[in-house]
């Protein structure tokens, strides 16, 4: 019996390696077939250890466009070319707090938004908990509207937590979460101005609550109602800053955002309605941030001390940085460069010191203006993007409706990033009105 047992041992040994010979052969041609990469994964879960396996990514609705509420959004037609505008696809550079000491350049492409870890990163081994995104909807005026949002690891816990039991500590209040609610172009959509800034991620990444609100209109041509533009919404008189003032009560209300830190920024249209609602809801908004925007000749002047920047192309046809051929000088310096008038605007507006502290590089030009007295909390960056059209500078290699191939030497959406955590920690405006529907 014993030499029986020895024999049928080794005649398992062999059926079982003559098993996994024919699993590794086979494997690679299921692999191929379809449904192949189902067996493949199956195979690789039972050959290595769980530790070894990456676990796959959530779904991100800013990328795949599949979200709560339907399809993503259309596929803007192409824009002609602005002439000089830059197509190279150079290194971004990133201007950060330590501008005057060094230009900080990216390691990805344009619009990748990837960055070299800094050396306080590198050392960490702490897993970053995933963004969540979902959709909130509301009703305003008989519209319903919706935004999309995505919220930074830390703030999976809403904010009524359940009661800690009897004779345990009590838990501490999760913190107020600084948000930046970022406003699409005419034409746009929130899905799109997602893809075209890679904000969402990076924000979130930052530790921002970052809102991407959906303009009016049919699918194809979403605006917003900021003066004298633009198409659905102007017509209809729309009343997007009473939107956004509950749309921002929501966000303090139901996910704990700080009212100390609503950040306000966009693009073209959106840096239009962005600016309007600052003016018009003074001590709401924590820093404006205008990228291809402008403000109309007869705008209001900022009753608030207000941190404000403005990103705009020297090409730019369409919010022009200069006039063009179809908009010929008028003489009224608001009219014909709308950059410039618009950088003039804040700095008579909010008081700040006409002569600012100008830096320049191959790419770019960056004019600081100061508070004229010491402890002043106004100031204006105003960045021109030498050969730049109506773009999101660095932005993703794609055309949007009346826009431009975006530039590749400057990352905006790093920019923007890094004005929002510096104003963050300044002091709260001296005066916070709550949001009103109005």
């Amino acid at each position: 019996m014993p030499g029986r047992s020895a024999t049928f041992q080794r005649g398992l040994r062999r059926a079982a390696g003559a098993l996994l010979l024919l699993g590794l052969c086979v494997a690679p041609a299921l692999a191929a077939m379809p449904g192949g990469a189902m067996a493949k994964d199956a195979l690789e879960s039972l050959t290595r250890p769980p530790s070894s396996r990456q676990d796959s990514a959530p779904t991100d609705f800013s990328k795949t466009g599949a979200h709560k509420t339907g399809a993503p959004g259309p596929t803007a037609p192409k824009a002609p070319v602005v002439p000089g505008a830059s197509t190279a696809p150079e290194t971004p550079l990133r201007l950060d707090q330590r501008f005057d000491q060094r230009l900080a350049p990216t390691s990805g492409q344009g619009g990748q938004g990837t960055r070299t870890p800094s050396s306080s990163t590198q050392g960490s081994q702490q897993p970053r908990q995933p963004a969540r995104q979902q959709v909130l909807t509301l009703t305003h005026d008989g519209a319903e509207r919706r935004a999309l949002i995505t919220l930074p690891g830390q703030a999976f816990q809403s904010k009524g937590q359940a009661a800690q039991p009897k004779g345990q500590a009590k838990a501490q209040a999760a913190p107020k979460l600084p948000v930046i609610i970022f406003l699409h172009g005419a034409g746009g959509s929130a899905m799109q101005a997602m893809r075209q800034t890679n904000l969402a991620g990076r924000a979130a990444a930052a530790g921002f609550m970052a809102v991407f609100p959906d303009g009016l209109g049919p699918e194809d041509g979403q605006t917003w109602n900021a003066w004298t533009c633009c198409g659905f919404a102007r017509d209809s008189r729309a009343n997007d800053v009473g939107f956004l003032s509950v749309l921002v009560g929501r966000l303090r209300a139901e996910f704990n955002a700080d009212p100390a830190r609503i950040h306000l920024a966009g693009f073209s249209n959106g840096a239009m309605l962005a600016s309007r609602f600052a003016l018009e809801r003074p001590g709401v908004a924590a820093t404006l941030s205008a990228i291809a925007g402008s403000v109309p000749c007869d705008a209001p002047a900022p009753q608030e001390p207000l941190p404000v920047l403005i990103i705009h192309g020297d090409q730019d046809q369409v919010a022009r940085y200069n006039p063009t051929p179809s908009r010929p000088a008028t003489g009224r310096l608001c009219e014909d460069h709308l950059a410039r008038a618009q950088a003039d605007f804040w700095v008579r507006g909010l008081g700040l010191a006409p002569t600012p502290h100008l830096r320049e590089t191959p790419s770019v030009r960056v004019e600081d203006y100061a508070p004229q007295r010491q402890g002043g909390r106004g100031q204006l960056r105003f960045v021109i993007v030498k050969g730049g059209g109506h773009s999101w500078p660095g932005g993703t290699r794609e055309r949007y409706r009346y826009c431009d191939a975006p530039s590749a030497g400057l990352d905006a959406t790093g920019l923007l990033l890094d004005f929002c955590k510096r104003q963050g920690k300044a002091a709260p405006p001296a005066q916070k009105q709550p949001a009103k529907n109005r």
